[in-house]
């Protein structure tokens, strides 16, 4: 099939790339990585018991520093900037004269299908497939102002809170009826035992099952984590973020940030401000909470996470843009790494579930986190440094070029 050149224009040249962009992007890909290590050696579903205090030690200390300082403020990083991207996309491709929204569409149509063979054949974490599937929501904000997508974006993430919360407060009213009690504590206890079973069970599975033993398994996990009620107060956060990253992108903020300085300055400052006592409150106080348990205290540590996985997340941002306006080295380093984000994110999943897993080496919880943690960073550096040598000789990583391809129907240049 032919398509006319203006209805489909050429991927971003790399000179038409925003360094500042790639490096938060290379910076977001550190945290994902350094909270994604924890669930190659655990079933996905763990997340609903939160905190695996369960170790000692240095692993202790580790899990809890990314508990408290990575865990929730990176992915938020992550959704920013693909609701940023998502502006920068449409802008760009209208400059050129090409029917934005259509080929937009086929950007998330690329995604959604490299999402659900990750998700699949791969690795269950994935979320590429839901970033696709929530970026058809975008579509609905092309033309909004900063000031319309900034007041949907607070409404989407304030609603979710305030539902949590009216919700428990409407759980604890009933168990104060007897009969309402018994019914509802049985109900929690037979949904943690079922979980706790269906842990137990992936447990066994990742580290003895075969390959395609363990594809059947994701599905399950895949219906069971991601087809269940709690999604429908998952995916309007997601979009807020999107939301959010979409204003800044739409103000221009990011693309000049020599202009706003004093922005970013205030901004860090306040984000620091905001978010280092209420994770540190998650840190201290959060430990013991766990999804299936529904309480007041449990609403409100989680309320406290939510808002500092917020505020850090912006104040990372606005650290990386001070780095950035001071001609910090650390950018260089990180941008490449940025540019080739889905190659590099799909590879943790692809290195660290044949390290661990039965059908590969086997080590599936043989690594304390300390010593998988090690291995991560060891990962992360060494893609720091290959990520400059391979842009040195190719435009695009693999993955990346895949999706441009997928997305304007023409294969890109690939080598220099």
């Amino acid at each position: 099939m032919t398509t006319p050149t203006t209805d489909l224009p050429s991927p971003v040249a790399p000179a038409e790339r925003m360094l500042i962009l790639d490096a938060i992007r290379g910076f977001a890909l550190f945290g994902i990585l350094m909270m994604n290590i924890e669930f190659f050696q655990r079933p996905i579903q763990a997340l609903m018991l939160g905190f695996n205090s369960e170790q000692s030690g240095l692993d202790y200390a580790v899990a809890w520093l990314s508990f408290t300082f990575i865990q929730g403020k990176f992915y938020t990083l992550f959704s920013l900037l693909f609701g940023l991207g998502f502006i920068v996309f449409i802008d760009r491709a209208r400059q050129k004269g090409a029917a934005a929204t259509a080929l937009f569409r086929r950007r998330l149509w690329g995604l959604l299908a490299i999402g659900v063979v990750h998700l699949l054949f791969i690795w269950s974490g994935d979320i590429l497939h839901l970033y696709a599937l929530v970026g058809f929501l975008l579509l609905l904000f092309v033309n909004a102002s900063v000031k319309r997508l900034f007041i949907w974006s607070v409404v989407l993430l304030l609603t979710p809170i305030l539902l949590i919360l009216l919700a428990t407060q409407l759980l604890e009213m009933a168990m104060q009826v007897p009969e309402e009690a018994a019914k509802l504590e049985a109900g929690f206890a037979a949904d943690k035992e079922k979980l706790l079973a269906d842990i137990a069970r992936g447990d066994l599975l990742y580290a003895t099952g075969g390959y395609w033993q363990l594809v059947q398994w994701r599905l399950y996990e895949f219906q069971a984590m991601y087809l269940s009620p709690a999604l429908v107060l998952f995916v309007p956060m997601i979009l807020g973020i999107f939301l959010l990253g979409a204003a800044l992108g739409r103000s221009g903020i990011l693309q000049e940030p020599q202009q706003h300085a004093r922005f970013f300055w205030r901004l860090m400052w306040l984000g620091y401000a905001i978010g280092l006592p209420l994770t540190l409150t998650w840190g201290i106080y959060g430990t013991d909470v766990e999804m299936v348990t529904a309480s007041m205290r449990n609403a409100v540590l989680m309320t406290c996470q939510n808002f500092s996985n917020l505020a850090l997340c912006l104040a990372y941002l606005a650290t990386l843009v001070q780095l950035y306006l001071h001609k910090s080295r650390l950018i260089g380093w990180l941008a490449p790494a940025g540019r080739m984000a889905l190659s590099n994110y799909l590879l943790h999943s692809i290195v660290f579930t044949l390290l661990f897993y039965g059908y590969g080496f086997g080590l599936y919880g043989d690594l304390g986190r300390a010593a998988a943690t090690f291995w991560a960073l060891l990962l992360y550096g060494s893609q720091l440094w290959f990520s400059h040598w391979w842009l040195q000789r190719y435009r695009y990583g693999p993955m990346e070029w895949l999706w441009r391809s997928l997305t304007y129907r023409k294969r890109p240049l690939f080598a220099r």
